[in-house]
């Protein structure tokens, strides 16, 4: 093991770190200001079988690492309650083992398993309220797909709160109390990943980020207390959106830096800490990075790739507590469009008729479809069955498809959406009318629970 200065650009974290030793006392064991990274016993570093969960003390004159996950022959993807006290991680005892998700007591050093389920569980997130977001793994159409679930930290009550046929895994939660998740379409066909963003119940799903200029997120992304979101995207590049405008602010932040970065945590003061591999054939380490500073700073470097960091600190404040409208006793939701001609993207090539579409059609996972026709200025109103992903298309008087088909959408059950047009800039704030189509009752339009009605 190795240790170099890098560190010293982190010293202004030691005052602050002192005054939370100092505040825990009473408690058995404080890790604040140490590191907690994921190590990696092969060459590849997407293999996590065999990985362990690893603790580093960046101020100790010798480097070195401490196993936490000693008993699990399979540890990865850390993720740390708000007050600094409990690590969240995917793991199993045995190689035969699903992951599981399971957590830690920082202080007492005990273990906790959340979830007992026969697949695969990764990627958790805590919320505030004592529930934690996770990806399940499970198989639609033949494909293997990833949704993310909710359930308390004692493993109750659990939820399945994505439900479009995509891997959704990597979630974050934001300061403001919102999910940010790393998601890619998987049926009917493979598409790039991009980050989406929602509430915690699963309402409010949207577009976050795609990425820019051929880059699209390869990891899930991280707020910084500037306000910027952090993330990799394809190609091993350290990337970053700011919070307040994501689709339109991409930066590539280490054009002209040599080597490839696999994951990034922000600090509380500015930069970042990073897993970076400078060269091909190195391994990867821990760095710190500031964008006005050049190259990376080395950290901890051991013989093993490592990945993943987490700074042990608890949180200014706390992230908000959202409230939910979701009720199970409603089955159904309601969706609103203002105008379906109203779009940022150009119509479908070849098209023999007219480009003004008038009616749209719903066409579920399960195969049915239904076409209903908007109104005169554009808009419509359904009343929908929830939990199941559909797609829609605008199609012309002649029925050919306009624009289309949109990504899956799904909703909530007694969740209410909105939108200013298909595929419309979602910056845009609709105009203040009222549209036609909410002046009548929804057309109902059900994949399940009975005939569509028109």
């Amino acid at each position: 093991m190795s240790y170099r200065s890098g560190f010293q650009a982190l010293k202004w974290i030691a005052p602050a770190a002192l005054l939370l030793l100092l505040g825990s006392g009473c408690s058995n064991r404080s890790m604040t200001g140490k590191i907690i990274a994921v190590e990696i016993p092969g060459r590849n570093i997407e293999n996590l079988e065999g990985a362990r969960i690893i603790e580093v003390d960046p101020e100790a004159s010798r480097n070195k690492a401490v196993v936490l996950s000693k008993g699990f022959s399979s540890a990865a993807s850390p993720s740390l309650s708000h007050d600094g006290r409990f690590l969240f991680f995917q793991g199993k005892k045995q190689d035969s083992d699903p992951w599981q998700i399971w957590m830690m007591d920082l202080q007492k050093n005990k273990f906790h398993q959340v979830t007992d389920l026969p697949e695969p569980c990764t990627h958790p997130v805590p919320i505030p309220d004592e529930t934690v977001v996770f990806s399940r793994q499970r198989t639609v159409k033949e494909v293997v797909v990833n949704d993310l679930w909710r359930c308390g930290n004692d493993g109750c009550c659990l939820t399945q709160i994505t439900h479009n046929p995509s891997m959704n895994v990597e979630a974050a939660i934001l300061n403001e109390g919102r999910i940010l998740y790393l998601s890619s379409q998987q049926y009917p066909d493979p598409r790039s990943p991009v980050l989406m963003v929602m509430r915690p119940d699963g309402t409010k799903s949207e577009l976050y980020s795609p990425g820019c200029c051929g880059w699209s997120p390869v990891t899930g992304g991280a707020e910084s207390a500037d306000g910027y979101i952090y993330f990799i995207s394809s190609g091993g590049r350290l990337s970053r959106v700011l919070h307040r405008r994501p689709l339109h602010t991409f930066e590539n932040l280490s054009d002209g830096i040599e080597g490839t970065f696999s994951a990034v945590t922000p600090l509380p003061e500015g930069g970042c800490l990073v897993s970076y591999r400078p060269a091909p054939g190195k391994p990867t380490g821990l760095y710190t990075f500031n964008e006005g500073n050049g190259r990376p700073e080395l950290v901890f470097q051991g013989d093993r790739d490592i990945t993943d960091p987490v700074w042990i600190m608890a949180m200014d404040e706390r992230p908000r507590i959202l409230p939910s409208a979701v009720n199970p006793e409603n089955p159904t939701g309601l969706l609103m469009s203002q105008d379906i001609n109203h779009s940022m993207l150009p119509v479908h090539p070849g098209i023999a008729g007219d480009t003004m579409a008038t009616s749209i059609r719903v066409s579920y996972l399960e195969g049915k479809q239904a076409v209903t026709e908007v109104e005169m200025d554009g808009s419509f109103y359904l009343k929908m069955d929830t939990d199941s992903p559909f797609r829609i298309e605008t199609l012309n008087k002649a029925g050919e498809t306009v624009r289309g088909p949109s990504d899956w959408i799904y909703l909530r059950p007694n969740e209410r959406r909105a939108c200013t047009g298909c595929h419309a800039d979602p910056e845009l704030a609709p105009e203040n009318i009222q549209p036609l189509a909410v002046k009548k009752d929804p057309v109902e339009i059900y994949a399940r629970m009975k005939e569509s009605s028109n």
